[in-house]
């Protein structure tokens, strides 16, 4: 999946320049992000049974290949028909929705109770690896070969992902239980799902923790590009610098988490590296007072990443761990759907209030957002084992 994760990194970095250079608006760049959300709640809702009920491995293989399919309209984008990259955004973002629930439901299959902790922190090696490579080439590529140029990387990137999948296939099948049964309807497959996280507090603040933190990402998505260009008077390549280098922190998080993280608890993980990451957010936004030196902003997005890893690591497992295996891949998904809708409320806000309210105040509540979340970690988040064994049993 790192190998896909790189191209979409390419496309993911230059969408948003593009349109933003194309139409000069920050609420029409906005709608890029905004139109990859919409069809991933929906997917993600009424199709996550799915993960619980195929082989997660071929599920991705599947999907993956498919994938290269999507954005090939991209080769015909231009200023005359800029609806192309909404529409792409839209369909990629709902193959998203299942590939990525997909993807965390498979690790506790694949190792070990002990050594999950230790693999979600590999996979999210690999995958800010992919963001360290593709960030910064999306940027820098984007006035060099164009988006046609970008959108062939990426069908590329597709294509050997799958490949590499295929050799996954059957090594993951799906979790049978009480709630895979073939009778079992779709709307009582969606609603197995949220009973699982209703008979949890661990995954009742998983969810809440999920969509507050996706608020932030979505105000961040767009306000990082006006703070760029407009705080610090940079152009498109330091936006895609520091996306990149923030992979940097990320990779080293990753490495020590997978070193020495499962003496941790997910909760400490999850609560530190919230705390972490909104303080280190909070000090960025306010520099441009100080100073606008590209290096300083450098050294910061590099150093959140370490706490990003961290965060993200604790969150998926134990979100992982207290979830029923037999409906693992539906809560995974409702998770997803719970970060795309806050994504999308923090996207909105940003697009409608960047106009109206200082960019250093909408920043300084995104990073309130994240101390909310490592409040609620610190208080909700729970003893990871002793919840999964009440999910286990209250679940009907």
């Amino acid at each position: 999946m790192a190998v896909s994760e790189l191209g979409d990194w390419l496309l993911f970095i230059a969408l948003p320049l593009y349109v933003l250079r194309a139409s000069g608006s920050a609420l029409d760049t906005s709608g890029v992000f905004l139109a990859e959300l919409i069809p991933a709640v929906v997917v993600g809702t009424v199709c996550g049974p799915l993960i619980d009920r195929s082989s997660a491995g071929r599920l991705l293989c599947v999907l993956t290949g498919l994938q290269a399919f999507v954005v090939l309209p991209l080769l015909w984008a231009g200023p005359q028909n800029v609806w192309l990259v909404y529409v792409v955004a839209a369909v990629q973002a709902a193959f998203t929705s299942l590939t990525t629930p997909a993807q965390q439901s498979i690790v506790p299959l694949l190792v070990e109770q002990r050594e999950i902790t230790r693999a979600n922190a590999l996979v999210q090696t690999a995958s800010n690896a992919a963001r360290l490579i593709g960030s910064p080439l999306g940027g820098v590529l984007l006035p060099v070969v164009g988006l046609r140029g970008l959108v062939i990387g990426d069908i590329a990137t597709f294509v050997v992902s799958a490949a590499l999948l295929g050799r996954l296939g059957s090594a993951s099948p799906g979790v049978q239980g009480p709630h895979t049964a073939a009778g079992a309807g779709r709307l009582r497959a969606i609603r197995d799902g949220w009973d699982a996280v209703r008979a949890s507090m661990t995954l009742r603040a998983a969810l809440v923790i999920s969509f507050l933190a996706s608020v932030a990402q979505g105000l961040f998505l767009v306000l990082f590009v006006l703070f760029v260009l407009r705080s610090l008077h940079a152009g498109d390549q330091l936006v895609g610098l520091l996306r990149g280098v923030q992979a940097i922190g990320g990779v080293l998080g990753g490495l020590l988490i997978a070193t020495w993280g499962k003496r941790l608890q997910a909760r400490t993980q999850a609560a530190w590296g919230l705390a972490a990451f909104a303080l280190i957010s909070a000090v960025c936004w306010n520099s441009p007072a100080f100073t606008t030196t590209p290096w300083w902003y450098v050294v910061l997005f590099i150093a959140v990443g370490v706490p990003g890893t961290a965060l993200d690591t604790g969150l998926i497992t134990g979100t992982q761990q207290a979830s029923p295996p037999d409906v693992r891949g539906r809560v995974l998904s409702l998770m997803a759907v719970a970060e795309a809708v806050g994504q999308a409320i923090g996207i909105l806000a940003a697009g409608l209030l960047s106009s109206v309210t200082t960019l250093s105040v909408l920043l300084n509540v995104q990073a309130g957002c994240y101390l909310t979340c490592a409040l609620i970690a610190v208080t909700a988040f729970g003893r990871v084992g002793r919840n999964a064994t009440q999910v286990a049993v209250e679940v009907p």
